[in-house]
């Protein structure tokens, strides 16, 4: 199921901002995305999850459904 955010929708939808320094956006992505294959997308109600890291270096940002 591809994610969708709308006030008509059935799900919860989480977000998440983080703030790291630069050097560290990266390894916080990959433990994101680790977290979400080993284990939160095996939980019941899991629909997506989606992270993103910003150009500047300093913000990554989930959203989970």
């Amino acid at each position: 199921m591809m994610t969708t955010i709308s006030k008509d929708n059935q799900v919860i939808t989480l977000i998440n901002v983080f703030t790291v320094e630069p050097e560290n956006q990266q390894r916080l992505v990959e433990m994101l995305v680790e977290a979400t294959e080993k284990t939160m997308k095996h939980l019941p109600g899991f629909v997506s999850a989606n992270i993103h890291k910003s150009s500047d270096g300093v913000r990554v940002t989930n959203y989970a459904q």
